[in-house]
């Protein structure tokens, strides 16, 4: 029991190193595009919060957040949850999460969709991308057929998926309803981190600087 105790704490400390890299990367990033401690203060509250709620990491959605916002997408917070609405439609919602936060972050580089990047959400969320499709005013069939013949802009497309897969959708709800008991689990793991990411970044600021200083001697 305690070898299992002791390996579940390993994970966990390890998981909260991973978390503290990944948000000061973004608030990095975020200073560097020119936005405001108020505004990287909000953002970072709005996924957590999203995240302590749905079965997806906070961490992951803040790295889609910044390549999104290098490009100067539009409400990137609501596309991101959207993401999860979108997501949670997927046999594996988290895979899915992955995956069409990576092809959407290289949609957000050119004004078209391309069908490599669609094709790849299509596999994930088939279910996810039919209720994009009906938000856009046309069926699957047609969706895929415009993208084929390069006619759907990447921003109307981006709208229709937040539309779709946005707060207070159908779709959305679902990525607040866990599953199974490894998604339950990983919940109340997120729930945890985010509690305790403030006291360990204060534990963990103090004992970089003090290495530092030992280096220095």
């Amino acid at each position: 029991m305690f070898t299992t105790l002791a390996s579940g704490a390993r994970r966990f400390v390890s998981e909260l190193n991973a978390s503290q890299a990944t948000w000061k990367t973004f608030e990095s990033n975020m200073k560097n595009f020119g936005k405001s401690s108020q505004t990287i203060k909000k953002v970072k509250g709005d996924l957590q919060d999203f995240a302590t709620k749905s079965i997806y990491s906070a961490s992951d959605m803040a790295g889609t957040y910044s390549q999104l916002a290098a490009v100067g997408t539009k409400n990137t917070t609501d596309l991101v949850k959207a993401f999860g609405g979108l997501a949670a439609a997927a046999e594996n919602p988290q895979q899915a999460m992955k995956t069409l936060s990576k092809q959407a972050t290289q949609m957000a580089a050119k004004p078209k969709v391309q069908w490599m990047d669609f094709k790849l959400m299509m596999e994930q969320t088939p279910a996810g991308i039919a209720q994009v499709a009906k938000a856009m005013g046309k069926s699957t069939e047609q969706l895929v057929k415009d993208v084929q013949n390069g006619k759907v802009k990447t921003e109307d497309f981006f709208n229709a998926m937040r539309k779709a897969g946005g707060e207070g959708t159908a779709l959305n709800k679902m990525a607040t309803q866990y599953k199974t008991m490894g998604q339950a689990i990983d919940g109340v793991k997120e729930s945890l981190t985010t509690k305790l990411q403030p006291a360990f970044d204060v534990v963990s600021d103090y004992g970089i600087k003090a290495i530092g200083k030992f280096e220095g001697v």
